[in-house]
């Protein structure tokens, strides 16, 4: 049986996995779903403060007091550059790096700088007034549309610190390549980022995995398939654990 840390993505926090935790662990897996500080229930803590550093720590953190090894580290959407950062300092425990339809910036890059031209501008105009936190983007922009999940949802959803997103990437191996496998798993359906957007803000990161060749598979579903289809995301992370 396989061990996964799944982690978040703006906006959210550990509950968003709660569907898809609950087959894993059906099936005989550990599963843990941290929440990143000023995020979900610990949204009490949030501050200006809060950067990319503070949710690596955290990652780090649970990892280590947990003692966890041979992890399947999971990242989705911003959750992938946190991931990014946790595997390049605590590799000897990372099994397999998963990014779920996620950012993947690389060293020296801000999540805001490397998702597809024209998205770092929209996401200014939504911060407009707020100065440091991010509101949560529409759930039709994630593909959540059903009145139950969107009841279950919206009152679970906070502002986002916005320094997590502009806080580049420091990773102790440059750009060499993580000493374990990765794959990138594509929600396939871009309308409703499109549509806020104009883009697919995640574009790039697709065009990298490719490139780099890492393991690539898709769900056709919208960017928060693990609430709407969490069958599908179960099994696709199950089928990674076993590659």
């Amino acid at each position: 049986m396989a061990t996964f840390v799944l982690v978040h993505g703006a906006f959210e926090g550990g509950w968003c996995w709660q569907r898809v935790a609950r087959r894993l662990r059906a099936k005989g897996h550990e599963v843990h779903t941290p929440t990143l500080t000023g995020c979900g229930e610990r949204a009490h803590l949030l501050s200006r403060d809060i950067g990319l550093e503070t949710h690596v720590e955290d990652v780090c953190a649970r990892l280590e007091l947990e003692d966890l090894h041979d992890v399947i580290l999971v990242g989705h959407s911003y959750g992938g550059a946190v991931v990014t950062v946790v595997g390049d300092r605590m590799a000897d425990r990372i099994r397999r790096l998963v990014y779920l339809d996620a950012a993947a910036p690389g060293p020296g890059q801000a999540s805001t700088g490397a998702f597809a031209e024209g998205t770092e501008d929209k996401l200014a105009e939504m911060a407009e007034g707020t100065d440091w936190t991010l509101p949560p983007l529409p759930l039709s922009t994630v593909g959540i549309t059903d009145p139950d999940d969107v009841a279950w949802v919206e009152p679970r959803r906070f502002p986002h610190p916005l320094r997590t997103l502009e806080e580049p990437l420091h990773l102790e191996r440059g750009d060499a390549p993580p000493p374990f496998p990765v794959s990138y798993v594509v929600h396939t359906d871009k309308q409703g980022m499109i549509e806020l957007f104009g883009v697919d803000p995640l574009a790039p990161f697709v065009g990298k995995a490719r490139q780099l060749g890492w393991r690539l598979t898709e769900i056709d579903a919208g960017h928060d398939a693990m609430i709407t289809h969490p069958d599908r995301v179960a099994e696709v992370l199950e089928a990674e654990a076993k590659a």
